[in-house]
């Protein structure tokens, strides 16, 4: 009988409660839904349905704070009272007081947001701080707590640093260990072209080898030799290839020869001090074999001036070079306007009169040019422009056995000259 009895009680409480919980889910509900309207009056509306919320009086703070700073302040200071790990409110009344003129009591807000939390806004927020105070040493305390915890777009922390030192050692500074943070900041040095700061960044990426990182080395030497700076672009390219990164050997300019039978070599490679192979209309290329060598084809359809073939090379200046190609030409007539020139980086043409190259039992051409001061830099260019009386060529050259080689020099104000 007593079981009897107690049953009724059981179920009764039993649906109270389940009663208490729905009305307490529709009312959550409900406020979630104003809350997430972002206007004044749905906030207010959120918290009259759940004062407890401090999510609802941090956004609440949000809403009033250009219009009303005193009490977006005391929403802030309600929302940390109901819950003191609330970084980003310990943050935003930083800014509010700060904003006031009490530069003193922001410190202490901000402080208290890293200690309760150790990510990354809190310490982001601190070196902006001390960087608006003029506090250079804990700026760099801070920002390079920052960098240690660093996620997302690096490059605001980076141009952050950028206004209080602009050198080559922000890597080393911040202590950043992670390679993609790395290459980050190289990317970015590139995209404000600071090529005077790359140094050190190349390498860190050159040391740690990783092949992602490949292409964007190949670039900076790219830029640097656009930029006209030898040694740095040298010392990208040599590093790679030491690494086996890349399919060349390295270089030395100052070695009696700088290329030992090249044959051309095709590889991805196409930046750098590689063999390039522009994309021309009318123009394609493929490998030959026994022996080896490189066959362009031209269809008659190709630009009447183009360059389909470009090696960039470091060289001694004042210095007497010998270029020699061996070739063969399948259809293509004697002076049609196809030869090898020479160039500084300047775009000065160190070879007179090149011979056009035509030869359909092969033959070998042979250029002789010299550096004249101040050049670092050659470009060996296969060029073509259509002779005057002639129609554009149409058949194929097959290159070999490239050699570049320091020779006796010139007699002083003598001309480059070409021997077949």
């Amino acid at each position: 009988m007593r079981v009897l009895v107690l049953r009724p009680i059981i179920l009764t409480v039993a649906f109270g409660a389940l009663a208490a919980a729905s009305a307490w889910s529709i009312l959550t509900g409900l406020a979630d839904y104003w809350a997430r309207q972002m206007t004044l009056a749905s906030a207010e509306k959120a918290l009259a349905l759940s004062p407890q919320q401090s999510a609802y009086y941090s956004e609440l703070a949000v809403l009033l704070a250009d219009d009303d700073p005193k009490r977006s302040s005391a929403a802030l200071e309600r929302a940390i009272a109901l819950n003191p790990y609330d970084s980003v409110s310990w943050i935003r009344l930083g800014l509010n007081v700060e904003g006031g003129g009490d530069a003193a009591s922001a410190e202490q807000y901000y402080l208290h947001a890293a200690e309760v939390d150790h990510k990354y806004l809190p310490k982001w927020t601190l070196a902006n701080y001390y960087l608006r105070r003029g506090d250079e040493a804990k700026f760099w305390f801070w920002a390079k707590g920052a960098a240690q915890v660093l996620y997302g777009d690096p490059l605001p922390l980076f141009r952050l640093c950028g206004e209080v030192s602009d050198d080559e050692n922000l890597i080393d500074r911040l202590e950043i260990r992670n390679p993609d943070t790395q290459a980050a900041y190289l990317s970015y040095l590139l995209s404000e072209n600071r090529l005077d700061l790359i140094g050190p960044s190349t390498r860190h990426l050159i040391d740690r080898g990783r092949e992602s990182d490949v292409p964007l080395l190949l670039t900076v030497c790219d830029r640097l030799i656009e930029a006209k700076l030898p040694d740095k672009a040298l010392a990208v390219w040599n590093g790679l290839a030491t690494a086996r990164k890349i399919a060349y050997a390295p270089l030395d300019p100052n070695a009696e020869t700088i290329l030992a039978n090249d044959n051309f070599l095709p590889t991805s490679v196409s930046q750098g001090f590689a063999w390039r192979l522009p994309s021309t209309p009318g123009i394609s290329a493929s490998r030959e074999e026994n022996p080896d060598g490189l066959r362009l084809v031209f269809s008659g359809e190709e630009p009447e001036g183009c360059a389909p073939l470009i090696r960039n090379l470091p060289v001694r200046e004042n210095s007497a070079y010998d270029f020699t190609v061996s070739y063969r030409t399948a259809g293509i007539q004697p002076n049609s306007g196809l030869a090898w020139r020479v160039r500084s980086a300047d775009g000065a043409d160190l070879t007179e009169a090149p011979g056009s190259l035509s030869s359909e039992n092969g033959a070998q051409v042979r250029m002789h040019f010299h550096t004249p001061s101040g050049c670092r830099l050659v470009r060996l260019a296969l060029e073509y422009e259509r002779a005057l009386g002639t129609t554009r060529i149409e058949g194929s050259i097959i290159l070999q056995g490239a050699e570049l080689e320091r020779a006796a020099q010139f007699p002083e104000n003598t001309p480059g000259r070409v021997m077949k």
